[in-house]
């Protein structure tokens, strides 16, 4: 004896197969609240800043280095960095700690720097910061092999250095260079 007919067995068929989105879509979303994955670098750089209880912070520049995305911000008298990865293509998570430092505004830059190994081989460095000295319109940074990294100065005298590297650390790192509009270097500072 069959109990459905036709069009009555379709209509069980979809709802069963409603329910089973409806869980699954409940589930998913579960998982995105306690892994805080997001699908925008933004909205996760706004929920890490409610997780922290800082903020809110007023978003200088955002710096995307590959899969990364750096927020260089301020916040009453201090400069922060937020960090998000891009992980399965498409999905954004902070990646570390929300990081901020007084700004000095008597020293020529105040900057604040940090690394961590992933995987037990490559390291994951950065070195942010901003600029005081109205005359530094480029930061360099020189490592121990005479290479070199640059980053214009914009407006906000913000700036944003990511290495991912399984050789760079932070022993190769020499020193902090701020070169003027002509090309000499005014500010030096050993790492």
């Amino acid at each position: 004896m069959r109990l459905f007919h036709g069009k009555q067995k379709g209509v069980l068929y979809l709802l069963e197969w409603g329910v089973v989105i409806l869980l699954l879509s409940f589930f998913i979303m579960k998982w995105f609240d306690y892994t805080q994955y997001h699908f925008s670098a933004d909205a996760a750089f706004e929920e890490e800043q409610d997780l922290n209880f800082y903020g809110p912070s007023k978003k200088v520049e955002k710096v995307v280095i590959d899969d990364r995305v750096f927020y260089l911000n301020t916040y009453d008298d201090q400069f922060s960095v937020g960090i998000l990865k891009k992980d399965f293509g498409l999905l954004w998570k902070y990646e570390n700690s929300f990081f901020s430092i007084k700004r000095e505004d008597e020293d020529p830059i105040t900057y604040l720097n940090d690394g961590y190994m992933e995987n037990n081989d490559v390291y994951s460095i950065y070195l942010v910061g901003v600029v005081n000295d109205p005359d530094i319109k480029k930061i360099r940074i020189q490592f121990n092999d005479e290479k070199t990294l640059a980053y214009p100065i914009k407006d906000s005298g913000m700036f944003a250095f990511f290495i991912e590297d399984n050789h760079v650390g932070y022993g190769n790192w020499e020193k902090l260079l701020g070169i003027n509009k002509n090309g000499k270097v005014i500010y030096e500072k050993a790492l």
